[in-house]
């Protein structure tokens, strides 16, 4: 089981309710999720949310609503309607845990094959409350894990992993199991694995940066700096991998190493002899208007002494 939390700083009741209620299938009762709500109609009750968000006192970068999911794995023993039937209890008992005297509406979707999950609409604050509820870090935490303690003890049927609950062992454990199972199936490697293996291959091949950059690109990765974080985007999912995480941070340094030496050495080159007439070039251009200047001044001084002042104002325009 999974449970996401994201706030929203703005009134957008009404886009997500409408996203929420477009990717249901609306096939049973168990699709759609009230809590507190005492309207019927789409319209109302959204306009039950922004009455309730309009008690809240101005305050700068505050929250207005959490959009939060939950999900569970589909089990091999159960017909959707009862995976339905049993998430819809799984929502209302985290909803009272989670925000007892809060708003909340969600839609359940089911479009996925290997899961289904609930999207939630929750207000920031309780009804009538002119602030936000108050709900550490500690305190959310708390929430999920006493959910996925009901979960597991009350619909063992539903064979959901112990995920929020699970001790460092446990997870390590089962990212070894999963790492395993992967690779058996026709010896395929894991996505961290392949892309740590890509860029293994793309710095050995690489004798600059420039270099880099271009065979990152043939490969559909781009890098990204984030302060003092290196990482990597596959540009085909989005992913992201930090180059620490990945354990390539030597061979990054060879590449940015040999690099630094390739600018030295063109750097420390002495200049050809093109380069250097190039230089001298601006001393001549100097030379040449200094020299037009004196003809000028001194074609304008036999004038003067001729007295042809006529030709002298031509001159001159």
């Amino acid at each position: 089981m999974i449970i996401k939390s994201m706030s929203r700083k703005s009134r957008s009741f009404s886009q997500l309710y409408h996203y929420m209620k477009k990717g249901s299938s609306r096939s049973s009762q168990y699709d759609f999720f009230a809590q507190n709500i005492y309207a019927r109609k789409d319209k109302d009750i959204i306009a039950e949310f922004s009455a309730n968000a309009h008690r809240l006192k101005a305050r700068r970068n505050g929250n207005y609503l959490f959009h939060e999911i939950i999900s569970i794995t589909k089990s091999s023993q159960l017909t959707l309607e009862q995976e339905k039937q049993r998430l819809f209890d799984i929502v209302q008992h985290y909803a009272q845990m989670r925000c007892k005297y809060n708003l909340v509406a969600g839609y359940l979707h089911d479009e996925k094959s290997n899961n289904v999950h609930f999207h939630l609409m929750i207000s920031s604050n309780e009804i009538d409350s002119p602030t936000n509820q108050r709900l550490t870090k500690y305190e959310f935490d708390r929430v999920k894990k006493a959910t996925e303690k009901y979960v597991i003890e009350t619909y063992p049927e539903l064979e959901q992993d112990i995920l929020i609950n699970a001790t460092r062992e446990q997870r390590k454990q089962k990212q070894s199991n999963k790492a395993g199972e992967v690779k058996r199936k026709g010896g395929r490697l894991e996505k961290k694995e392949k892309i740590t293996q890509t860029l293994r291959e793309i710095f050995a091949q690489s004798r600059s940066m420039s270099e880099l950059f271009n065979n990152l690109s043939e490969q559909g990765i781009e890098m990204y700096n984030r302060g003092n974080t290196i990482g990597f985007i596959t540009l085909g999912d989005g992913k992201k991998y930090r180059l620490k995480t990945l354990g390539l941070e030597d061979a990054f340094r060879q590449v940015e190493a040999l690099s630094t030496r390739q600018t030295n050495r063109r750097a420390e080159k002495p200049p050809s002899s093109s380069q250097q007439s190039t230089e001298h070039e601006p001393v001549k251009h100097d030379d040449e208007v200094e020299r037009r200047k004196a003809e000028i001044k001194s074609h304008r001084s036999k004038k003067a002494n001729r007295g042809d002042k006529q030709n002298d104002n031509d001159f001159e325009r």
